[in-house]
């Protein structure tokens, strides 16, 4: 039977919420990621991961969120953004109507990184003051950072925006949607404060210089062509490196669903305005 709660019916809910209350809620983004990555990479890796892990970790999966907070890649065709209040607003919601039926552990998979962190964490922290229920985030970089730098192979400044690591992803999972002869390397050159995301290299090894927390405007990405919307260096992906950072992230964020499945819960609310 599926795992995917759109394609169950409500007595398929209902009979699972008999034996567990655990739901999966994979959110994205749908924004350029360089000549080479489909533009739903974020939402396709957040999609496969809840696959693997609902079936390890025995939850179901809430129908996924494809977009995310991405104003900073609006200068490429195909972007689509939220503003950040509309993804805390409907995250929110999602989770509240999980916590309605039964849902008491929910743990949202995180595709597009630290960019939807901030929106993400806000939603959270009011569902839980409101509810009671257990609700996480796993941001999949950050969950395997070490196992993902690990496998990648490219210098300092390679993992980061449709690079080694996503599409190394990307082709293991989603091969046909990936167009290698486009890959390009953009390594960019860190400065002693560097303004963009933190990245899985300054996160995991704390290279020197590390970049701070602090997003691109349209014109920093959409005016650099050569770079091509991408960050990092793609030529270095193959499948066989995706298979190995695709289980590293599965197998974390399975341990990590069965320990916050333990969490204790004290249910204040069930029916909360929407």
């Amino acid at each position: 039977m599926s795992r995917w709660i759109q394609e169950l019916t409500w007595p398929d809910v209902a009979e699972y919420l008999e034996r567990g209350d655990t739901a999966l809620v994979p959110v994205g983004a749908t924004e350029q990621h360089g000549p080479h990555c489909p533009i739903g990479t974020d939402a396709a890796e957040s999609i496969a991961t809840a696959e693997e892990v609902a079936g390890r970790a025995d939850a179901l999966i809430a129908a996924p969120l494809w977009f995310g907070w991405s104003p900073h890649h609006l200068g490429f065709p195909g972007t689509i953004s939220l503003a950040a209040e509309t993804l805390t607003r409907v995250v929110e919601d999602v989770c509240n109507s999980l916590v309605v039926h039964g849902f008491r552990h929910i743990v949202i998979l995180n595709g597009h990184r630290v960019a939807n962190l901030p929106p993400l964490e806000i939603a959270v922290v009011r569902v839980r003051n409101l509810t009671g229920a257990a609700i996480a985030i796993v941001d999949l970089a950050l969950i395997a950072g070490k196992e993902i730098r690990d496998v990648c192979e490219s210098p300092p400044g390679g993992v980061g925006h449709g690079c080694e690591s996503e599409t190394s992803f990307m082709l293991y999972k989603y091969g046909d949607q990936v167009r290698m002869e486009r890959a390009v390397d953009a390594i960019p050159e860190v400065g002693e404060f560097e303004h963009r995301f933190v990245s899985v290299d300054h996160a995991v090894n704390r290279v020197e210089n590390p970049k701070l927390s602090f997003p691109p405007t349209i014109e920093e990405y959409g005016n650099n062509r050569e770079a091509q919307g991408a960050g990092g260096a793609a030529t270095f992906a193959s499948a066989e490196k995706g298979e190995r950072i695709f289980e590293a992230i599965a197998a974390n964020t399975t341990r990590f669903v069965k320990t916050f499945q333990k969490a204790p819960v004290t249910i204040k609310a069930t029916a909360p305005p929407l």
